[in-house]
Formats: C-alpha cells, structure tokens, sequence
C-alpha cells in the first residue's frame, strides 16, 4: 500500500460517430508551402480550380457562396435552478465526506504531503466514483424522466397519476437496493445513506414546498424556465419511503432524481455528478491541510480532461456493469471509522 500511486493511464477515445483517418480539406496556395497558412474551413476557390480539370473548374464556380453569418454567437443561457444547485451554499450536506482520504492522510503521512499523491489520489476517485455511480445515476435519471413525460402529457386523471408515481417509486425503490448490496463498504455505504438522505430533504425544503398542487404559477416565471414542474412533488412521498425505511435513500439514487425533477438533461446530471465529487474531496483536502486553495483549483482544472474521458467511457454501462476501481481508496474508506480522531463521516 505504500507504493507511490499515479494517476490512471489517459487513453484517446475516438469520439462516437468519427472515422479514424477523417481529416480537413485544406488549400495550399501555389508556390508556398503549408506553413504559409492553409485554409481549412473556406479554402479559395480560385486555388482549388486551378488544380481541377476545365469542367469541374466550371462546376465549382456556379456553386453559391455561403451566406454571411453574424460574428455574434447565440449563446442559450444554462438554468437558474443548476446555478443554485451548484452554490455552496445550498445544504445538501456534501461536505460531510472524504471518500477516504482522511484515513490516507493519516496511514500514508509521507504520501499525503505530495502534492502529486493528492491529485492521483483524487484522479483515481473520480474514475472509481464514474464505474460505481454514474450507471445508477443513468438508470434513476431515465426512470424519472419517463415518468415525468407520462405524467405531464398521457395520464389525465389523478388516478392514472398516482398509479404511474407509486409505479416509479417502487422501481426507483429497486435500484436503490440493488446499489445498497453493491456498496458492501460499511463506511461508504452508511456515508452515502447520509448524503442522500441529506439531498433529499434540501429538495423538499428547498424547493418541493413551494409547489402547491393546482395553483396556477406566475406566466413571468415560466418564461425563463424557473417555475418548478409538478413532478416536483414525487419528492414528499421519497422522503416518506425514506423515513419508513422501505428504501435506503444513496446519494447517487436521490441525486439522480433531484436534477432531473430541477430539469438538468442527462449529459449534465452525469458530468455534474462528477464535477461535485471532484469538488468534495478537493474541499476535504484543503480541510485537512493537504492542499492549499490555489493548489486545489489546479488539480480541479487538471480533473476536466479526467471527468470527461471517464463520463465517456461509461457513457453505455448498465448497472451490472458497475465495479469497483479504485481498491486504496475502498480500503481507506473502510478503516476510516477505527481512526482515533475524525473530521468526516467516511
């Protein structure tokens, strides 16, 4: 175990749909060179007739030229609602985990004042965290979201409605067991149960107790995308399992459902998942006195590359497919309770 850690190997991922080979036409002027500066996007015409025999030349001169485009790009404005999901300040209580770096900290105390063991032990989470979570986080966020489209446009009676909820809750009920016998960590598992209990509660606080069922909401509010949707209120009868302990409530479970009911797409409900994991243990870190916040914000600009090739690679798991990857990190987890002195809860 003392063996110094490096960050996984970073594999190149053809993008999906890209043929290997593929590249961009480029025009080289005549007489220069192509560090004269070829064109790959608008070569010249004038430099490619040249080269084409007369009747191709007089081919590519009736071919219109394309339309002038404005120099301003339309940018859509992201959600409100991710911008305060993604606020500190928000109680979702993140911070209460370490995901087992305090424990490394303290049984590898040479290690943890390596800046590089810090950022490979992070790296390495985060690829962990994109085979354990993401696939139930994929499998959540698409049972809501098709329960969210039955409800809003195919089930007119309230009957039908509450049919189809307890329908999805049960489901969703399922794949929390099935992520609760996968996570046989103890610490991880209980550390989870608390965050997602923890989500759970700051979404009926936060934001399922301002719908009220049948009050019309405000036509200004509705044009920026802000008002909440009525599937909001599946989260009161969640918490309900929650505190019946028919369900245990995991974190990525109950993420899962609270970023699609804010109405994040699925691409940004994993890559946030990612991002959010990355930040908590960057913040635990800069806690522990591992990392300084410049050296933080470093690692978690280096992390991008990380994140993005690993929501890639798992893009496609189903969670069957889901497995532990990261054993240091699982063990430190494990022996983070025998620790005589503890800052968080894993």
């Amino acid at each position: 175990m003392d063996t110094p850690m490096s960050p996984p190997p970073s594999e190149l991922a053809t993008p999906a749909g890209q043929k290997g080979g593929a590249q961009p036409i480029m025009a080289i002027p005549a007489n220069g060179s192509i560090l004269d500066g070829p064109s790959f996007i608008n070569p010249d015409p004038s430099l490619i007739s040249e080269a084409l025999p007369p009747d191709a030349a007089t081919l590519l001169s009736t071919v219109p030229a394309p339309a002038a485009t404005s120099s301003q790009t339309q940018v859509s404005t992201p959600s409100w609602l991710l911008w305060q999901f993604l606020d500190s300040a928000l109680p979702t209580g993140g911070f209460i985990a370490s995901n087992g770096l305090e424990a490394f900290a303290k049984l590898h105390p040479n290690d943890s004042k390596s800046v590089q063991q810090i950022e490979a032990y992070i790296h390495w989470s985060v690829h962990a965290c994109g085979y354990t979570n993401l696939p139930f986080v994929t499998e959540v966020w698409n049972l809501v979201d098709q329960w969210t489209i039955r409800d809003a446009f195919e089930l007119k009676t309230e009957k039908g409605k509450s049919k189809a909820m307890r329908s999805v809750l049960k489901r969703i009920a399922n794949v929390d067991r099935e992520y609760d016998v996968f996570m046989n960590n103890a610490i991880q598992n209980a550390a989870s149960r608390k965050q997602g209990d923890g989500m759970i509660m700051m979404g009926v606080k936060c934001f399922a107790d301002q719908y009220k069922t049948g009050s019309a909401q405000d036509e200004e509010e509705d044009e920026d995308g802000v008002a909440l949707g009525a599937n909001i209120r599946i989260l009161k009868p969640f918490k309900a399992m929650l505190r019946s302990e028919e369900l245990a409530g995991h974190y990525p479970i109950a993420f899962s459902m609270m970023a699609r009911l804010l109405g994040f797409d699925l691409a940004t409900t994993r890559y946030l998942h990612l991002h959010l994991h990355a930040r908590t243990l960057l913040s635990s870190a800069i806690r522990l006195a591992l990392l300084g916040p410049f050296q933080a914000q470093h690692i978690m600009t280096r992390a991008q590359s990380k994140a993005r090739f690993i929501d890639a690679k798992t893009a496609d798991l189903k969670i069957e497919d889901a497995a532990q990857t990261f054993l240091v990190g699982d063990i430190c987890s494990g022996i983070h309770g025998r620790l005589w002195t503890r800052l968080f809860n894993s």
